[in-house]
């Protein structure tokens, strides 16, 4: 993403798209994904490592269906089933709310293998930086997070072969599957093999860089606003 490479405007924008993209109907989860598609196009191997983290989590989108369906209000699907009826409103939100997981999902996977470890410092270092003149370090968070955030993936493609005789049973495997898999990231964070850590100052952001988070800023707000 060479017209988008400030590390820093990207891990805002993903953060605005995951607090916007859960307030918007069709119409807005398409403009979210036409660049979606660009990159699976553009980026083929990153794009089946999305494909794979979004399958892990396929008992989660069970969970989802189930609280939906017969848990949201609305007219009955199958009226003959009465309450045992799914509601045709609870199963458009149903899908409309999977849908918006799995493009943060997909974002989140794009953010953190096509940007580098140490642009990614670099960027939390930068957001973060206010936080000096309340007299908190930083530096130091900003560190350990992209740390964890370099090792997460190259675990996970690591486990892939491991566990795939292991199928997850219920929804409270998978959920401790993923606490696990960041917590063990965390405690290797000292001793894993890591190349040295270069934290370079952030290049002038393009106005591609300040455009985008602008953008996803307004929408929000004017959402909020209404």
């Amino acid at each position: 993403m060479p017209a988008f490479a400030n590390p820093a405007s990207r891990i805002v924008s993903l953060a605005l798209l995951t607090v916007l993209v859960n307030t918007q109907g069709w119409l807005g989860l398409l403009i979210f994904l036409l660049p979606l598609i660009t990159l699976f196009y553009q980026y083929p191997e990153t794009g089946r490592q999305a494909v794979l983290l979004a399958r892990r989590l396929r008992w989660f989108y069970l969970s989802i269906l189930i609280l939906y369906f017969w848990f949201y209000p609305g007219t009955e699907l199958v009226p003959m089933l009465g309450n045992f009826s799914p509601t045709i409103e609870g199963v458009k939100q149903a899908v409309l709310r999977i849908t918006s997981l799995l493009i943060v999902i997909s974002y989140s996977v794009f953010l953190v293998q096509l940007t580098s470890r140490d642009d990614i410092i670099s960027g939390i270092q930068f957001i973060l930086s206010p936080l000096a003149y309340f007299g908190i370090d930083s530096n130091r968070f900003a560190l350990r997070l992209g740390l964890v955030l370099s090792i997460v993936p190259e675990m996970m493609a690591n486990q892939s072969l491991a566990n795939s005789q292991k199928k997850s049973r219920n929804l409270s495997d998978v959920l401790d599957q993923a606490a696990g898999l960041v917590k063990r990231a965390d405690e290797q964070s000292s001793d894993y093999e890591f190349k040295p850590v270069v934290v370079t100052k952030l290049r002038r952001p393009g106005i591609i860089d300040i455009l985008v988070p602008l953008t996803l800023f307004t929408w929000l707000l004017k959402v909020q606003l209404h």
